[in-house]
Formats: structure tokens, sequence, C-alpha cells
């Protein structure tokens, strides 16, 4: 079965988080062709359960999490929130995701009430990306749309977007790049591996790979369903583990987010 022939989770649900007490939400997992949830939704529905207990004028700046246990999508998960910090300029918030067999997910998180001041850009919209109006993209197992750009060396470049309309509250759009995030990190750190990344189809005979933690930079607002670029780069592997970093821009060449994963590859054979 190669990556193409898999069914794609359906994420229509993906932010339907259930209340179950004062700052406790659960959340329903699609299924997954890997049989574990993907780590994008754990971060992106924690966030989302955190961003319920801040007030609107407090918008997210920067996650930093830590994976723990590889979820089971056949239990939902429940997202404990605590209220570590309400302030007039920041908001601080951690959430603890858990499962019958404990903690899969620690997440600090934090907001920041809108200022005025300057605005500048200094990463550089990649040349080698072409117009996402041309290509031919496809729904990847995670559930989002994706285009992988042809590209040589430790690095991975990626268009993407999340499928449907998310309609305009920002703080959605937020999770829901959150959910993106998680696209293609891993495959930056397999462009590091000698092995590379593995033909279509053969990932899993080839690495065994997990995310270790992921942190990410929220610069500009977003609509995560419009497309966006991922351009994540390798940073070479020590024994197993492997660390990517890298930018993600709008269609008109604005830097919306920066993320970091390190990550677990192991060789399989």
């Amino acid at each position: 079965m190669t990556e193409t022939d898999r069914i794609p989770a359906d994420v229509s649900r993906v932010f339907e988080l259930e209340a179950h007490g004062p700052d406790v939400w659960v959340g329903e997992s699609p299924e997954y062709p890997w049989g574990r949830i993907y780590g994008g939704l754990v971060i992106a529905q924690a966030l989302w359960a955190a961003t319920q207990t801040v007030v609107p004028e407090h918008s997210i700046h920067s996650l930093h999490g830590y994976f723990i246990l590889g979820g089971d999508p056949n239990e939902p998960v429940r997202y404990e929130v605590d209220r570590v910090r309400n302030g007039r300029s920041f908001t601080t918030r951690r959430v603890a995701a858990r499962q019958s067999g404990g903690a899969i997910l620690i997440l600090s998180c934090s907001f920041q009430r809108f200022e005025e001041g300057v605005e500048t850009q200094t990463a550089d919209y990649p040349s080698d990306a072409p117009d996402p109006g041309t290509v031919t993209a496809y729904r990847e197992g995670s559930g989002v749309d994706r285009y992988d750009v042809p590209i040589e060396g430790p690095r991975s470049l990626v268009w993407s977007r999340f499928p449907g309309e998310l309609g305009d509250d920002p703080r959605l759009h937020a999770c829901a790049l959150a959910y993106i995030s998680d696209t293609n990190a891993m495959d930056a750190v397999a462009t590091s591996h000698p092995r590379g990344i593995p033909p279509e189809g053969e990932w899993e005979s080839t690495y065994m790979t997990a995310s270790l933690d992921h942190a990410m930079w929220f610069h500009r607002p977003a609509r995560a369903d419009d497309w966006v670029l991922l351009d994540m780069d390798g940073h070479g592997i020590l024994r197993t583990r492997g660390l990517s970093t890298g930018h993600v821009f709008d269609a008109t060449g604005d830097h919306l987010a920066t993320i970091a994963q390190e990550g677990l590859i192991r060789e399989v054979d």
C-alpha cells in the first residue's frame, strides 16, 4: 500500500471538544492510516482547549510541547488546562493531554494582547517554491492537502492546507496551523539521514520514527484553510535523534510562523 492509496483521516470534527468540568475538555481522534494519533492533532486540540480559557483579546504567540506516549485513536483524549498566569499583556497555560495509559503530551503555550509596534521580516520566501495554484496536491494520511516540492539536500518544502472552510475565527486558524505544522518536520529529519527519504510506501519498512518535542512561534495571522508553505531544514542526526527547523509562509510571501522539532529516527533493517 502506498501513501496515496491510504484512506486519509477525516478531520471535519477535530475541533469539536466536549467540556468535562472546569478547565477540562475531551477530544476524539479520527482514524489514521498508521494506527497512532497524529502528533499535530494532539497539539492542535491541546491549544484549542487552552484557548477556551483565554480572553479573546490575547492571541497565541508560542507553544512548546513534549510528546510522551503514542496516542490511541480509538480512545478519547482528555485535555487538562492549568491557568498558570493571567496577565495584562501575557497569558500562560499548561495543558496535559491524557489517555488511560497516562499523559501523551505536555504543552505550554503563551498568549499576548495585541500591541502596536514595528514589523519587519528577515525570513526569505523560498525562490524554488511553485505557485500553489499550479500544483497537483493530494489528501495525505493526516487529512490535510499536500504537495511536496522536488528539491535536493537536507530540506523538505511542502504546500499544505487544512481541508474545508474554517470560518473567520483567527484563534481556530492558529490551531489549524498548529495541526499542519507537524506535516513535514520528520521528513526534514529524514533528509539528514544517509538513507534519505524512503521510496513511496516504504517509510515504515525503512524507519521507526517518533516526534519527541515540538515548538512553534506565531508571527502573523494565517488562514490555515488556504495554502501555506512549510520550508523545513534538517540539521543532522546524533545517533537516533534528529532536528528540523523551518518557516511557514503564505502564498504572498508573508512569514506566518517558525517551527522546530526534534524526532527519533531508527533504521528498521
